[in-house]
């Protein structure tokens, strides 16, 4: 059963004022953001030589990263899935666990216990998957459903992800419950639509339509948007904390960056230079592909040198780790800490 919460309320009654202040349907919009000198710093992770590889994942804590790789063996390409895992405290010494692959991993979650889940290209169909305890498993997938995607572990393990329905051209939002290994279950959101995030409670947050949506452990859903928008995507979220964006045209349109405060329904516009936000922690910081936006500041990740190499941030944790990758003579993982 949907509930009409106050996050519906409180959003339309800001959005009465802001329309008429800003000219942005229900966003306000950031003040003015000093640009300070950062301590955050570049802390390449280690990789054999022979090996390319990123970093596409980071459990909140800190200690976890996960991300795909490869090794060239002749005119071979051998894919790879790559772990991380560090003593809290202790940044030069990460132990690298290197997982063989029949085809090219794709990487989107690790959680604080060291579990990592992703898809991959199998029998012309994206299966999604799970590393755990030096296991890799193939989770089950409704029978509805073709290509599927995960793109989120709690600490307990549960999984989130969205199924591909061809015939109707939707995506159903789905469940791994850790609880009930070897199952599967459609999440209870009409319309259907893609889960993004499962908070360690089980409250999970997705959303691409008309609207985002929270649904809570005891089923009730909340729901936010923007008035006059057409179309919502939620990329991330953690504690309070949603980004995304929205447009009032087409998709093929404009589109505005936006963070939402869970506990409101009340989004706020993000700064152009994230470009592509990619990521929030439990503070409501904000990562962009190469800028980290704290609200009062924004930090660009050190690293790049124009004509040789060029980075991307993918992730954030709650201390402000922030992982990604380095793409010059080579394909590195890389990491930024007190971001």
């Amino acid at each position: 059963m949907t509930r009409i919460s106050r996050i519906g309320f409180l959003a339309g009654l800001t959005a009465g004022i802001l329309v008429a202040t800003l000219g942005l349907p229900g966003v306000a919009t950031a003040g003015p953001q000093a640009r300070t000198v950062s301590a955050c710093t570049l802390r390449p992770l280690p990789l054999p030589a022979d090996l390319n590889g990123q970093a596409r994942a980071v459990d909140p804590t800190g200690r976890f990263i996960a991300g795909p790789g490869y090794r060239v063996d002749g005119e071979d390409r051998q894919p790879l899935l790559l772990l991380w895992a560090t003593r809290p405290g202790v940044w030069n010494q990460p132990r690298l666990t290197v997982v063989e692959f029949q085809t090219e991993p794709q990487v989107y979650g690790v959680n604080r216990y060291g579990v990592a889940i992703g898809t991959a290209y199998v029998g012309d169909v994206y299966r999604p998957w799970r590393y755990v305890q030096g296991r890799l498993e193939w989770l089950p997938v409704p029978p509805v459903v073709a290509n599927v995607s995960v793109h989120s572990i709690n600490a307990r393990g549960d999984i989130v992800g969205a199924g591909a329905v061809e015939e109707t051209e939707t995506s159903l939002p789905l469940l791994w419950p850790a609880d009930r290994p070897g199952t599967v279950e459609v999440i209870d959101v009409p319309p259907h639509y893609g889960a993004a995030e499962i908070f360690d409670g089980g409250t999970i947050v997705g959303g691409t339509g008309v609207s985002g949506w929270v649904r809570h452990p005891d089923a009730t859903i909340d729901r936010f948007t923007v008035p006059g928008a057409r179309w919502v995507y939620v990329y991330a979220a953690r504690g309070n904390w949603a980004i995304g964006r929205f447009g009032i045209g087409s998709e093929d349109e404009d589109s505005t960056l936006v963070r939402w405060d869970l506990r409101t329904g009340v989004g706020t516009t993000l700064h152009p230079s994230l470009v592509s936000p990619q990521d929030v922690n439990s503070q409501g910081t904000v990562l962009g592909n190469r800028v980290v936006d704290h609200g009062d500041r924004l930090v660009t990740l050190p690293g790049v040198i124009p004509g040789v190499q060029t980075l991307i941030g993918w992730e954030i944790a709650d201390d402000g780790l922030v992982v990604g990758y380095i793409n010059g003579t080579r394909l590195l993982p890389a990491r930024w800490t007190d971001c």
